[in-house]
């Protein structure tokens, strides 16, 4: 019975997906031409508006394609991806996917090589996410956009700044332990926990935060038994400790709405959402370099990225639409809209200017810290890895400790199970 469950369950998807997919028809004549696209991730709204009212609609102006996008969680995609791959009922052509979920697409023959159209695009890419967007020596996927993490903070979280720290501080970089003690003074000041670590297990980054501590120590992403991860897993346990955190947080995956409204602070948060909160009111709030340890400010680093499905329907305006994407001033405009996260090609930096203060603080942490990808293929499921920082990060918040050492050596055990 429990097969047959999934099997029906995976039909209705599919069935949704292709109505969702399709709402609307392909146009009134035989000759007309579309674009399929299958948006893995659920994007926050005003990405979502910019893709539907801006960039796809310029995108058709220019063209004349008419374009089907879908938006479906991570998981989903995976889940149909895979099933019109094996039975090669294939509807989509092209696949909007992040690095940290990419390792199927890549390792399982879904999606064609693009490697000729990137090569010959005119555009110079970033090498540093090849281990995962290539796979001997072939392109599948060709980055969009990336970002590192950045300090964001409220402007009245700077009256609780300890004592001898000003905002240049901030902007330039604390120390992990000058921001727990910050966080703790807001606490102390306010009666409430305001430093944020978004911990929903829902699209988890919460790994991407406390890895970055982990660098900052001299450590390395993933690990987890460490004297240097424990030295961050210490900078975590001391805001526990004095209830600094905030008591919502595993409610969330982003730090924009608590920050929106004023519930939260202090975060150590990804560009893009961090951006969003900053362009909104940038009087109200500050973006600061990741903090450091004593090996440096550390942070990772992932990309969301297009390819072409292998199967599609619509190759020919797929490759148009990959030719389209690489063009500098279209991707500046992407990057612009999706929280001024990071391009991830080098022509870009022409078209920037003094306006783009957080591309700016992306790009001087890029050139200052110790920055690690997203080495999603390197295991068999990416999301138990992301699992195992939250098990670490509970048993932190439930006992304001860091966790006994052979907690974290059972961690690590598992974490070296998934690796390939």
């Amino acid at each position: 019975m429990k097969k047959v469950a999934k099997t029906i369950a995976v039909l209705c998807l599919c069935l949704l997906a292709a109505s969702a997919l399709f709402a609307g028809g392909s146009g009134e004549s035989g000759d007309s031409r579309e674009l399929n696209v299958l948006y893995s991730g659920t994007p926050q709204i005003q990405e979502r508006e910019y893709l539907l009212n801006t960039f796809y609609p310029d995108f058709e102006e220019e063209t004349g394609i008419k374009v089907n996008v879908n938006f479906v969680t991570q998981a989903d995609a995976i889940t149909l991806m895979e099933t019109q791959q094996s039975t090669g009922n294939i509807t989509y052509d092209v696949a909007y996917v992040d690095t940290a979920n990419m390792a199927p697409y890549v390792n399982g023959g879904w999606m064609q090589d693009i490697t000729a159209i990137i090569d010959n695009s005119g555009s110079t890419y970033t090498t540093m996410f090849d281990q995962t967007t290539n796979k001997d020596g072939v392109r599948y996927f060709v980055p969009n956009a990336f970002d590192v993490y950045v300090l964001i903070a409220n402007v009245h979280a700077l009256d609780y700044l300890p004592e001898g720290l000003t905002e240049e501080d901030v902007v330039n970089g604390l120390s992990w332990e000058e921001y727990a003690d910050w966080a703790i003074a807001i606490k102390e000041g306010t009666g409430e926990g305001k430093t944020m670590f978004p911990a929903s297990q829902t699209g988890s980054q919460l790994l991407y935060q406390m890895g970055g501590m982990v660098l900052a120590y001299g450590g390395v992403f993933p690990e987890m038994n460490t004297e240097s991860a424990k030295e961050a897993w210490n900078v975590i346990a001391k805001m526990a400790a004095a209830d600094a955190l905030y008591a919502q947080e595993d409610q969330y995956s982003a730090v924009t709405d608590p920050m929106n409204a004023g519930e939260v602070w202090l975060a150590f948060s990804h560009m893009t959402p961090a951006g969003q909160t900053y362009n909104a009111a940038p009087n109200s709030f500050v973006i600061g370099a990741a903090p450091h340890g004593d090996t440096g400010a550390g942070s990772t680093s992932g990309a969301w990225c297009y390819g072409i499905v292998a199967g599609a329907p619509n190759t020919e305006e797929a490759e148009e639409f990959i030719n389209y994407i690489t063009r500098p001033e279209v991707n500046y405009d992407v990057c612009i809209n999706n929280g001024a996260a990071l391009s991830p090609i080098l022509e870009v930096g022409d078209i920037m200017t003094d306006e783009d203060v957080l591309m700016r603080a992306g790009n001087n942490i890029l050139q200052t810290a110790i920055v690690a990808g997203v080495p999603s293929t390197d295991y068999s499921d990416w999301n138990a890895v992301k699992l195992l920082y939250h098990d670490i990060f509970n048993e932190i918040l439930a006992t304001g400790e860091v966790p006994a050492q052979d907690f974290l050596d059972n961690c690590q055990a598992t974490l070296e199970s998934l690796h390939l």
